[in-house]
């Protein structure tokens, strides 16, 4: 059975040691919109945005949790943004499906994304996990930790993907901002 085309960002598989997933709100100050599902970082003013480089930031903070429009012009205030910040935090995001159909090899390597401003509608992430970017670099924002499998799931082109972000700003040994 082939795997559904349905871009969804990350979503929260578990939290560290397998407890429920760690929420923490942060302002907003993006001039973006931040779609649920988005991985978010720093900013030197110490807001969140939405990540807009492939290979990520060395400030991101986490995946958030719900969607911020993009404030109106000349709106300086932001909604504030709920933020799953847990450095082991694990979730589940999809592969775009495209050059390259993923395997087991892939776990433990680390990957680019495809990114994307959120579905205004839904208020959902697009972004997705770049199949054709395996590498083993620290500047990608993700790593491989496994694959949902079972019952309407493979591993395969557009595989749901464990991963953990590989770029977190709360981990030991971050350089700041």
């Amino acid at each position: 059975m082939a795997n559904t085309d349905a871009p969804m960002g990350l979503k929260p598989y578990n939290g560290s040691g397998d407890g429920p997933p760690r929420l923490k709100l942060y302002r907003g100050g993006t001039t973006t919109s931040v779609g649920r599902g988005d991985v978010v970082a720093l900013a030197a003013n110490g807001r969140v945005h939405r990540i807009v480089t492939t290979t990520g930031s060395a400030a991101i903070v986490g995946v958030a949790a719900n969607y911020v429009a993009a404030p109106a012009a000349g709106v300086t205030a932001t909604p504030d943004v709920w933020v799953y910040d847990d450095p082991h935090q694990r979730f589940v995001i999809q592969d775009d499906g495209d050059a390259a159909t993923p395997a087991q090899a892939a776990v433990g390597a680390t990957f680019a994304m495809i990114l994307g401003a959120p579905n205004t509608t839904t208020g959902n992430s697009i972004q997705e996990i770049d199949a054709s970017a395996s590498g083993v670099a620290t500047t990608d924002p993700l790593v491989v930790m496994g694959f949902v499998e079972g019952a309407g799931f493979e591993i395969g082109k557009n595989a749901k993907t464990i991963v953990m972000l590989n770029r977190h700003l709360w981990r030991h040994r971050s350089a700041g901002i």
